[in-house]
């Protein structure tokens, strides 16, 4: 089991028939309570890992984002036309033949299109105007999802291994991304499940109003009953404090009390209410993208979330060293096999 200090780690083990890398950077962003901010921080921290900046001193990295939310707003985030998507989450869930999937050629959408899509809805609210140069990624993938994923529950619920789906197809291709990070939709349900049993870390944004203190015991119950059950390896990566407010006293309360339920796994960095966040994907693209960074105005949640992005890195440094691993970069190793 991966652990930060002070808890236990234990050697690969076998799932499936298959061995999992426990220091694998598979990491499930859940809570069941809706309005957390939980796409936003998914989208936003995998398409500042895989853009890099030299500036806020974050490596570029290759990056798979999963899409388990059946709203499918990940994909509307980079400008993705849903009706224009053929393969989607739904699709390898649901899939009974047992054979590998062609994941990279038929169902991920790549950093091209990825690109291409953000250019053209920010063209298209802006005038048709050229998109900015900003407007752009080059080693993130997406596996969208549609309304459609709303009835895989019903479909696997008689459905042999339904709680291990993701882990098994994503099993081939896992070793070629530095991060794969997967969106979970606001419940507890089979879906949210199959997330946790492919990730080996859970990262928590936590609303900072009241009634989110209740739904973040529940979820953490939940986590506890899925590392007896399902997954060993699963633990807490971090918890991030979303919505922020930093003139309440209940903002700085709830974010104290979440500080004392887990100590040492809270991110110095708060993503605050901004609007510029919010209207990001209306513009077809991430705020970290969309705008500079800076201090203040409309790039203050793209430092926000930068900032945020280089401390998970910085953790996920510590936590390798800490734990003696050695993880080559997929980019730097696709760079020496040329």
């Amino acid at each position: 089991m991966v652990a930060f200090k002070g808890e236990s780690v234990s050697p690969l083990h076998v799932r499936g028939g298959e061995e999992l890398n426990p220091y694998k950077m598979v990491i499930a962003v859940a809570n069941q309570k809706g309005g957390c901010a939980k796409t936003t921080t998914a989208v936003n921290l995998a398409a500042a890992l895989a853009k890099g900046s030299k500036r806020q001193g974050l490596p570029k990295a290759k990056v798979l984002l999963i899409d388990l939310d059946p709203q499918g707003n990940c994909a509307t985030s980079f400008g993705v036309e849903k009706k224009n998507v053929k393969k989607t989450s739904y699709d390898l869930l649901t899939n009974d033949s047992g054979e590998e999937l062609p994941l990279m050629e038929e169902y991920l959408i790549g950093p091209k299109e990825l690109t291409e899509s953000m250019q053209d809805a920010w063209s298209l609210r802006n005038n048709n105007k050229k998109a900015p140069d900003s407007v752009s990624v080059g080693h993130l993938w997406l596996l969208p999802s549609d309304i459609h994923l709303s009835g895989a529950e019903i479909e696997l619920s008689h459905k042999i291994g339904r709680e291990t789906r993701l882990r098994e197809a994503l099993m081939p291709i896992i070793d070629e991304f530095d991060y794969i990070i997967i969106d979970t939709p606001p419940s507890l349900g089979l879906l949210s499940i199959n997330a946790m049993c492919a990730a080996n870390w859970v990262m928590v944004p936590v609303q900072a109003e009241y009634y989110a203190l209740e739904g973040f015991s529940m979820l953490m119950n939940s986590i506890k009953m899925i590392q007896r059950r399902i997954n060993r390896n699963l633990k807490i990566f971090g918890i991030a404090m979303t919505m922020v407010d930093a003139r309440s006293k209940l903002s700085r309360h709830v974010c104290d009390e979440v500080n004392k339920k887990m100590p040492n796994k809270l991110f110095k960095t708060t993503i605050r209410r901004l609007v510029k966040v919010a209207e990001a994907p209306w513009s077809g693209a991430p705020t970290v993208l969309l705008n500079k960074p800076t201090n203040s105005g409309a790039g203050a949640g793209s430092l926000e979330y930068w900032t945020l992005a280089k401390e998970f890195h910085k953790r996920v440094q510590e936590m390798r060293r800490e734990f003696g691993v050695n993880e080559v970069p997929r980019l730097l190793g696709s760079r020496k096999n040329r």
